[in-house]
């Protein structure tokens, strides 16, 4: 009987250490290019549900890490819908809401050991929790690799991240920027700006990166929330209708300039900063931002050419907030043996659950953009269509 205690035992001990072993091998503060020479960037917008994340987002947000195996997620603001977890009870009980809203999410990816960035919105601390609370909340996670530079400059979560030769641990090949673009102008209204101290931290950052890089810049890629007021410039529009405009808004036709569309879809006007900023002029002069990759306007997924500078709109994947057929995730494709260039496209609900009559009312039935009326056909479908799929095993 004792011999068979100290077996088990030793058992029980060697899978401990195994246990620990991975997990003390999982560098989650190290981002390197894989053995082929590749990585995977997950970029997630505007998620923004309250404490119980949508049904229908949380599988096919488990769906994607699970698919596509991310190096990487980004998610770029709107995480949470801020006033959902606002109440006018207490702090702290502000604080459990955010905490519970956060981990709808989190707890995904902390299972898959996926490695998370972040930068927020607009709407995440529209409650009684600071930007530097819920960041807190972030950092308890394993697996969140953000930073925050704490008062040193404007906002919250303004930060880089390198990634590392698949071959040289200690070898830069690629940098991403992460933004705080801030949530209002309090002054003038509207949205608002990456201020002027986060710029400068941005060119002495890159400065110091590149002189690191024999002088060299080193290709890079940013991501925030509000895009920038420079998308502006790229847009014509008119009262008459413009060949290739899908946007039609308060009795004006909207379409970007001859030559500047390079993908996706143009259905919202942006919503960029009210005024201008250092931003753009200053990526611009240091060359290593080769694209930059927003949230916020929940229906866009254009592609534009700004000066040789890619700006990316990418749609909300919320269901709780509004949406279009667009609703889904962005995946961004680098690799290290030509950094001058990227990969990128969307995936969307219907790719991973099908355009079935059950899938497409398990859609609907939680898309906000759509009636309550064809929200509840939608509902009454899905549950006569459920289970015929749970006993047949047939979506029809």
């Amino acid at each position: 009987m004792k011999k068979f205690v100290s077996v088990a035992l030793c058992v029980l001990m060697l899978a401990t250490t195994l246990c620990f072993g991975v997990s003390a091998e999982k560098d989650f503060d190290k981002l390197q290019f894989n053995d082929d020479g590749n990585f995977k960037i997950m970029q997630v917008a505007d998620l923004q549900d309250d404490m119980q994340l949508n049904g229908a987002v949380k599988a096919f947000l488990e769906e994607a890490v699970k698919q596509e195996k991310p190096d990487l997620v980004v998610l770029t603001g709107d995480n949470i819908s801020g006033g959902s977890c606002r109440t006018d009870i207490s702090k702290a009980w502000d604080t459990r809401r955010c905490e519970k809203a956060i981990d709808q999410f989190m707890s995904i990816f902390e299972e898959y050991e996926v490695p998370v960035a972040m930068v927020f919105g607009n709407h995440d601390d529209e409650n009684k929790l600071s930007k530097e609370e819920l960041f807190d909340i972030y950092e308890k996670y394993d697996c969140f690799i953000g930073e925050d530079e704490g008062e040193a400059l404007y906002g919250c979560g303004t930060y880089n991240l390198p990634i590392y030769s698949s071959e040289d641990a200690d070898k830069m090949m690629y940098n991403l920027w992460m933004f705080d673009s801030n949530t209002y102008d309090e002054e003038l209204g509207g949205y608002d700006y990456v201020h002027d101290d986060q710029v400068e931290w941005y060119v002495n950052k890159s400065n110091e990166l590149k002189a690191a890089n024999g002088g060299v810049a080193v290709p890079s890629m940013a991501f925030q929330h509000i895009i920038v007021k420079e998308i502006v410039g790229l847009i014509d529009s008119s009262t008459e209708y413009i060949e290739g405009s899908e946007l039609y808004q308060d009795g004006r036709y909207y379409v970007f300039k001859p030559g500047v569309l390079k993908a996706g879809h143009f259905k919202e006007y942006p919503c960029p900063a009210t005024r201008d900023s250092k931003q753009m002029p200053a990526i611009q002069a240091q060359g290593d931002v080769v694209a930059m990759f927003f949230g916020h306007d929940h229906n866009n997924s254009f592609e534009v050419d700004y000066n040789g500078i890619d700006l990316v709109a990418t749609p909300g994947m919320t269901f709780h907030s509004y949406g279009n057929e667009d609703r889904g995730f962005r995946i961004i494709n680098l690799n290290e043996e030509d950094t001058s260039t990227y990969e990128t496209h969307l995936i969307h609900f219907q790719d991973y659950f099908g355009e079935s009559k059950m899938a497409m009312a398990n859609y609907n039935m939680n898309a906000e953009e759509l009636t309550l009326w064809e929200r509840i056909k939608a509902g009454l479908l899905f549950v006569i269509t459920f289970p015929i799929k749970i006993f047949f095993g047939y979506a029809f």
